[in-house]
């Protein structure tokens, strides 16, 4: 799934309570507490989380510590027991209704019979008034200019910038893991949606295709500044991607710590040889494992 709007989850939290106030400028969670169906186990715990408009911000964690759950009651996909989740001032379903919502999960999800542009330009096809509604929301919100934005309307030039040029009218069983997930990111971006929610989409590939599609993803982000919601188990790709990232507790999740990473952008290679990134990194380890549980195992998280 990529930029079209997500399906709401059955049961998910409607319309606003009362007493939550919309943001126009912010996703806001408020109080989320969600126990997994059918038992008392909690997943997640008064969950409080407030990310700006325009920013990239990963959650990071133990295995089970609510990160995905997090994110897909972002999305809609997830009903919760109690607390408000606010996108931008709407409801989730709302801003799915919008089409204001992205997901990139961790498998790609390719049309195996389409050709990659054909994917890419999926999205625009089932969704035209998608791109009506993207242009008013612009006009509200102006994105940062930037050389080359207007690529983003171009699926050929989009393909180009995320070296997918030569594979444009090739099928998805003939492309790599790293090329398929290149394709899933540029099918997300190329809606521009307001908020794009990425869960572990570099989780099965080698460390090598993972650095670079990192540094891909920070060449479209940087300039499309979507606002992002990112999940990993990589201490470095959310330090490296990043303006925050949110530390999680083991389960039931909580949000720990909000770590803010001031790393100058726009980012590139070089970022990864600074010793800031490596201080930053250190201070994200040290309050995973602060975060974590007496008596528990040793905390689940890839170095690189």
């Amino acid at each position: 799934m990529s930029a079209e709007a997500v399906a709401p989850a059955p049961g998910a939290a409607g319309a606003l309570a009362p007493h939550v106030v919309a943001d126009p400028d912010h996703i806001v969670v408020r109080g989320l507490h969600k126990t997994y169906p059918g038992t008392s186990v909690a997943a997640l715990s008064d969950v409080e989380l407030v990310v700006p408009r325009g920013t990239f911000v990963s959650l990071i964690g133990p295995s089970g510590c609510g990160k995905s759950t997090l994110l897909r009651a972002v999305a809609g996909l997830e009903g919760f027991d109690d607390g408000s989740i606010t996108i931008f001032g709407a409801t989730p379903e709302e801003a799915c209704t919008a089409k204001s919502v992205g997901l990139v999960p961790q498998a790609p999800a390719l049309l195996p019979w389409l050709t990659v542009r054909q994917n890419v330009e999926l999205p625009h096809k089932v969704n035209r008034r998608a791109d009506r509604r993207r242009a008013e929301r612009e006009r509200k919100h102006p994105v940062p200019s930037s050389p080359g934005l207007d690529a983003f309307a171009d699926v050929d030039s989009l393909l180009d910038m995320v070296n997918l040029t030569d594979a444009a009218d090739k099928h998805p069983g003939a492309l790599s893991g790293g090329m398929q997930q290149r394709v899933a990111i540029a099918r997300a971006f190329g809606l521009r949606p307001e908020i794009l929610l990425m869960d572990e989409p570099f989780s099965a590939l080698d460390e090598f295709t993972r650095e670079a599609l990192r540094l891909q993803l920070l060449t479209l982000w940087q300039r499309m500044r979507t606002t992002v919601l990112f999940v990993t188990h990589s201490v470095r790709e959310a330090v490296t991607l990043s303006d925050q990232v949110v530390v999680m507790s083991a389960r039931p999740g909580q949000v720990h710590e909000v770590i803010d990473v001031d790393l100058p952008r726009p980012r590139g290679a070089d970022v990864l040889l600074s010793p800031q990134l490596h201080t930053i990194e250190d201070r994200v380890r040290a309050s995973l494992q602060g975060a974590w549980e007496a008596g528990a195992a040793p905390v689940d998280l890839v170095a690189g």
